[in-house]
């Protein structure tokens, strides 16, 4: 029992250092957004959704649902003041749920924020998107998520990291690759995100 168990070990390990390896050779994309903001949805929906799906084992994609916001704990309960007011701040609070949900592959919680982000009125739009990819079955939890104690945790957690990069943000979206800020790679993002990757890539993708 003891082999098994130490055979077991050695082979989950195994594959976490290879994941974490072949993780090393992809493009980091890491983008600071809004869900109401212009900007992020025309960037999200025009340069990193064709991108990520096109680049998928090229890149890797963090997503941070928060912007210009701020964030404070008053009597023990957090505060948020949102750039597009209170309606951002619930649809922030969404797709920091989706992000966080266990039950969800990285796939559909792509799919769900790039559908989101296309709509109108991301901060309502959670049924339709979860419909479109299959996930109807996430709603309740989802929705209890980001209208609870749980969905502000995670917002302000999604705060601080945003705070790290600059608070508050300059510029929504901000766009950071492979983890260090350049103004002219940010102002290329917004419009060619895609001659980034190519170009800093480790192992260019077949579509460069």
């Amino acid at each position: 029992m003891r082999l098994l168990l130490f055979v077991c070990t050695v082979a989950f390990l195994c594959g976490v250092m290879a994941k974490s390896k072949k993780d090393d050779n992809k493009v980091k994309i890491a983008v600071y957004y809004e869900s109401l903001c212009p900007d992020s949805k025309k960037f999200i929906t025009s340069q990193l959704a064709p991108v990520w799906r096109d680049f998928r084992g090229s890149v890797k994609v963090k997503l941070v649902p928060y912007g210009k916001s701020t964030h404070d704990k008053v009597s023990g309960k957090w505060q948020f003041v949102c750039h597009h007011g209170p309606d951002e701040c619930y649809g922030n609070k969404v797709q920091a749920c989706i992000l966080k949900d266990r039950r969800l592959q990285d796939t559909d919680k792509m799919e769900l924020v790039i559908c989101l982000m296309n709509q109108p009125n991301p901060d309502k739009s959670l049924d339709t998107c979860l419909e479109q990819v299959k996930k109807s079955s996430e709603s309740d939890k989802l929705w209890q998520c980001a209208s609870g104690a749980q969905g502000d945790n995670l917002l302000a957690s999604y705060g601080d990291k945003s705070d790290l990069v600059q608070r508050p943000l300059s510029f929504v979206p901000t766009v950071i690759i492979n983890e260090k800020f350049d103004q002219a790679v940010q102002d290329e993002a917004m419009t060619d995100l895609k001659s980034i990757v190519c170009r800093v890539a480790i192992n260019k993708p077949a579509g460069c």
